[in-house]
C-alpha cells in the first residue's frame, strides 16, 4: 500500500521513472493489480512525454525550390494523379496519407509540421475536395486548419478552405474564408466563385454580382463565371448554383439528367444546407434526444434501444444530410429496427451475432454490425435501401485454381497441415489460419493465413514490377502456448490470432499495402499478459531464397511474411531510425521470431532517448 501511495505522488509530479524503478524492483507474482496499472500509465505517460520532446527537436528539411517538406519530385508525382478535369483524386490522397505517415515513421517531421505545411495543405485539399464526398470535405477543414499561419497571401488556400467548409455546412465560416481570400490575393480568379455564391446566399445580390464581375475581369469569357452571374440574376439557390462541372460539356449533360455521377453529386449538395423540415421528421421519429445523441461529428450517432439492447445507430452524413434522407424512407428504417427482426442474425444454423451497430450510409445502404458473444468476434452484413441483403457483398476469394496452389505452396515451404481455423463469417475477405504442428526440425508451431492474398492490395505504381499486391502472414508461437477452442476464448492465448486477422484485413480497410519492413501499430498490448503491441513484417526466415513466394497461373505472385511481435520501444526505434536498424539490435539481443510474450526489449528507454541519429 505505501508503495502504490508514493506512486501517486509520482505520477502527480511526473516523475514516472521512479514508478517504473519501484513497481519493477517488486517480482511480478508478488504484484497486486493496482501495482501492474501503475506500471502500464508510467510507461505510457513516459513514453508520450519523450515523444513530445523529441519533436521539439526534428528539424525537418526544407526543400529551398518548393518551400515545403515536399520536393519538386514529389509534387510531380501528385501532378501526374492530375488530368485537368479528371483525375485519380483517391490515389492523390493515398499517395500523401502515405508520404506524411512515412515521414513521421523514419523521424524526418512530426505529423504536426506536415500539417503546417502549405503545398501538403493544398494538396490535401485538393484530392479531397475533388472526391466530392461529405467525409473527405470534412477531412480536408480538419486537416487545412494548422496551415492557416503559413497562408498568407495564397488565395488558392482560403479557396480551398472555404470550398471544404461550405460542403460540411459551415457556410458563415466559409464566407469569412472567402473574403480573406480574396483581400489576400485578389487576383487569384477562382476565390471570387466563392464570394459569389456565398455573398448570394447570405442575400447580397449586388456584392455577389460584383465578385462575378470581377472574376471576369481576370478570365474574361470563362464559362463557371457567366454561368454564376446568369444564376446570382435569377436568384438562384446555393445547391442550384454548385449543380455544376467545370467542363461545359459534362456540365450540360449533368443539367440535361443524363450524367451518371448525378446522384453522387446530389449526395455531395445534400450536406450543405439542413431542411428544416426533414430534420424535424427526424427528430418527431427518432427523438435522439433521449439517446445520447452527437451530431457532426463528424456523422450524426445516437444509443438507440431495441427489445431492452443498446445499439449504436449511425448516420455518415451530417445533420444537412439527414435532414434530406426522406421522412418516409426514415419511418421505414425505424420499423426494421423496432421490429426486432435484426436483433439477431444466425450464421449456419448455429452462430448467433447479436447487432451491436447499425451504419446508414447517404445512399440508403445500410451495414449491420454484430457481435458473436461467445467469442467477442464481430461482422458485417449490407443491406440495399429496401433493406434487402446484398448478395455481392460475399467476401473476395481466390479461384479453385489460386487456392490449390496456394494450399500446396504452404504445405512445401512451411509443413504439413491437418488442423485449419476456419473463418465462420467473412464479408470482404475470407481468412482462414492453417496450424502447422512442431516438428524435430522446428519446434514450433506455425500459423499462416490463407485468404488474405484474394485481395490486391494498393501498392504504388513505381513497385509495380516487384508484384507485391498479393500477400498472406505467418506467425511462430512455442510448443506451449494453448491452441485447443476452450483456451482460445481467453485473450492471453488467442491474440497472435486476432493480430494475423487484423492484419490481413488492414489493406482494405485502409486501401494501403502491407510489405517487408513495414510496422503496424495497435497503440496498446494486445493481451493483460504482454506488453508487445507492435509488428514488423520480415521475410520468413525458415525458408529457403524464393520459398517466400508463391506463383500464380496467371503471372501473379503471393508474398509469404513473417509477422514479429514488437515492445514501444522497438517500434519507435524503428520509426526514428529505418528497419534495418532495428533488426540489428533484434538480432544483437537474439530475439527469436518465436513469440515469447515475456521476452525483454531489445531497445531501452535510456538507448531510445539517446539515440544520435534521431537527434541529429
Amino acid at each position: 500500500m505505501e508503495v502504490l501511495q508514493q506512486c501517486k505522488k509520482w505520477n502527480q509530479n511526473g516523475e514516472y521513472q521512479k514508478i517504473i524503478d519501484a513497481v519493477e524492483a517488486i517480482p511480478r507474482e508478488e504484484r497486486t493489480p493496482e501495482m501492474d496499472s501503475e506500471l502500464q500509465q508510467a510507461y505510457s505517460a513516459l513514453n508520450n512525454q519523450e515523444k513530445q520532446e523529441l519533436e521539439h527537436e526534428i528539424v525537418p528539411k526544407i526543400y529551398a525550390d518548393t518551400d515545403s517538406l515536399l520536393s519538386a519530385d514529389d509534387i510531380a508525382i501528385l501532378e501526374s494523379f492530375n488530368e485537368g478535369v479528371t483525375g485519380y483524386f483517391g490515389k492523390m490522397l493515398q499517395w500523401l496519407q502515405d508520404f506524411v505517415e512515412a515521414g513521421v515513421e523514419e523521424g524526418r517531421f512530426t505529423e504536426k509540421q506536415a500539417k503546417e505545411d502549405l503545398q501538403i495543405a493544398l494538396w490535401y485539399a485538393y484530392a479531397c475536395n475533388n472526391i466530392d464526398e461529405y467525409i473527405y470535405f470534412y477531412q480536408a477543414v480538419d486537416w487545412m486548419s494548422e496551415s492557416e499561419k503559413n497562408a498568407t497571401g495564397c488565395g488558392t488556400w482560403y479557396y480551398r478552405y472555404s470550398v471544404a467548409l461550405m460542403y460540411c455546412g459551415k457556410l458563415e465560416e466559409a464566407l469569412q474564408y472567402a473574403e480573406k481570400g480574396a483581400e489576400e490575393e485578389p487576383d487569384y480568379p477562382w476565390i471570387w466563385l466563392q464570394v459569389g455564391k456565398l455573398r448570394a446566399h447570405f442575400g447580397d445580390k449586388d456584392g455577389a454580382l460584383k465578385a462575378a464581375k470581377q472574376g471576369l475581369q481576370l478570365v474574361p469569357d470563362d464559362y463557371e463565371f457567366l454561368t454564376l452571374q446568369k444564376e446570382i440574376a435569377a436568384g438562384a439557390t446555393l445547391e442550384q448554383m454548385l449543380c455544376h462541372w467545370i467542363n461545359p460539356d459534362a456540365d450540360k449533360m449533368l443539367q440535361q439528367g443524363e450524367d451518371e455521377e448525378a446522384d453522387e453529386k446530389k449526395r455531395a449538395l445534400a450536406c450543405i444546407q439542413i431542411d428544416e423540415s426533414g430534420l424535424l421528421a427526424f427528430y418527431d421519429l427518432f427523438h435522439p434526444e433521449q439517446y445520447e445523441y452527437q451530431k457532426n461529428a463528424p456523422f450524426c450517432s445516437l444509443q438507440y434501444q431495441i427489445e431492452g439492447e443498446i445499439v449504436e445507430l449511425s448516420f455518415r452524413m451530417n445533420e444537412a444530410g439527414l435532414s434530406k434522407m426522406g421522412t418516409e424512407w426514415l419511418s421505414q428504417l425505424k420499423n426494421w429496427l423496432d421490429s426486432g427482426k435484426w436483433l439477431h442474425y444466425t450464421v449456419d444454423g448455429d452462430v448467433d451475432g447479436l447487432l451491436v451497430a447499425v451504419v446508414v450510409e447517404q445512399n440508403r445502404y445500410i451495414n449491420l454490425i454484430y457481435q458473436q458473444q461467445e467469442d467477442n468476434k464481430y461482422f458485417r452484413i449490407a443491406l440495399d435501401s429496401d433493406g434487402r441483403e446484398i448478395a455481392d457483398s460475399n467476401p473476395e476469394t481466390y479461384t479453385e485454381n489460386e487456392m490449390f496452389l496456394v494450399e500446396q505452396h504452404i504445405q512445401k515451404a512451411f509443413g504439413e497441415f491437418e488442423n485449419v481455423f476456419h473463418e465462420i463469417v467473412s464479408n470482404d475477405i475470407h481468412v482462414d489460419i492453417c496450424v502447422i504442428a512442431p516438428t524435430s526440425e522446428r519446434d514450433y508451431y506455425t500459423l499462416v493465413t490463407m485468404g488474405m492474398g484474394a485481395h490486391r492490395m494498393n501498392v504504388p505504381d513505381e513497385l509495380a514490377e516487384y508484384k507485391l499486391e498479393r500477400a498472406e502472414l505467418a506467425i511462430a508461437l512455442p510448443t506451449s502456448w494453448k491452441l485447443d477452442e476452450e483456451s482460445l476464448q481467453d485473450e492471453r492465448w488467442y491474440w497472435p490470432i486476432r493480430l494475423l486477422k487484423s492484419l490481413a484485413r488492414l489493406p482494405i480497410y485502409s486501401d494501403c499495402w502491407l510489405g517487408w519492413g513495414h510496422t503496424v501499430d495497435l497503440e496498446k498490448n494486445f493481451a493483460e499478459n504482454t506488453e508487445l503491441c507492435a509488428a514488423i513484417l520480415l521475410n520468413p526466415v525458415t525458408l529457403e531464397e524464393n520459398e517466400n513466394i508463391c506463383q500464380l497461373s496467371n503471372g501473379e505472385e503471393v508474398n509469404f511474411y513473417q509477422v514479429i511481435p514488437l515492445y514501444r520501444y522497438e517500434m519507435d526505434y524503428k520509426v526514428q531510425n529505418d528497419t534495418n536498424a532495428l533488426l540489428e539490435k533484434l538480432d544483437s539481443a537474439d530475439i527469436s521470431f518465436v513469440i515469447d510474450a515475456k521476452r525483454k526489449s531489445a531497445v531501452s528507454r535510456r538507448e531510445l532517448h539517446n539515440n544520435s541519429a534521431f537527434l541529429s
